[in-house]
């Protein structure tokens, strides 16, 4: 599918977050490797016995080719057909959402080891069309978790790729990223939406979840997702 030809995002336009209180804005500049990812600032352990928000209805995946780290079509919807398959947004020189998030994914995969639940395909996809390009996304990537998937948005010109980023996330109603004015030396803070969306076998989201999901709580919920369990 060809994303549609939304006007690109504006240097300082926010959309309203869609349902299920879609995540805050994280903004910022820098990276963590695996060994230093504490789990801190962690979602308090959950009331029941899930975490997350259960979406009702369920969010569907965006039907989108994105381009992978080896410069290759990626269609979402056939890549992804009956995996259980973690899906989030952010730019590589985040300080904190991204890399923390990242981390605490690679570690839950560590702690689940094997069987259920011990193998999702995890899409990241860069929002930062400037910077995060397909050889950056792949150096990032590798040093968390290889076989984690970088995606960047497909098209010719700068425009069309931020209007795939957010037509994109507009199918599980999250808003468009900000990207902040550069400073005098070229730096900028890049906000997108957090949350984490996490597809089971038959293909949709049953469970969006927030960035700050602890990595004992992802221990517990992917091997029920793997198994399509979400309430």
């Amino acid at each position: 599918m060809t994303a549609a030809p939304t006007p690109p995002w504006s240097r300082r336009r926010v959309l309203g977050f869609g349902a299920a209180g879609a995540a805050a804005l994280a903004l910022g500049a820098c990276s963590l490797d695996r060994g230093s990812s504490p789990d801190t600032d962690a979602e308090p352990e959950p009331k029941g016995d899930w975490s997350g928000t259960l979406l009702d209805p369920p969010f569907p995946k965006p039907d989108f080719t994105f381009t992978d780290v080896d410069g290759k079509p990626y269609p979402i919807v056939e890549k992804t057909k009956g995996k259980l398959t973690i899906l989030f947004y952010g730019y590589t020189n985040c300080p904190d959402v991204c890399p923390i998030t990242l981390n605490t994914l690679a570690r839950a995969k560590d702690g689940i080891g094997s069987g259920p639940g011990s193998n999702p395909l995890v899409l990241f996809v860069g929002v930062d069309v400037d910077r995060d390009t397909p050889e950056v996304l792949k150096t990032y990537l590798n040093a968390i978790d290889p076989e984690f998937v970088g995606l960047t948005p497909t098209g010719k010109t700068k425009a069309e790729k931020e209007a795939m980023i957010v037509d994109s996330l507009a199918v599980i109603k999250q808003a468009a990223p900000e990207i902040g004015e550069p400073d005098e030396d070229g730096n900028y803070i890049v906000g997108h939406p957090s949350a984490v969306t996490v597809y089971t076998a038959d293909d949709v989201a049953h469970r969006l979840y927030p960035s700050n999901v602890r990595q004992s709580q992802w221990v517990k919920d992917l091997p029920r997702l793997d198994k399509g369990t979400y309430t």
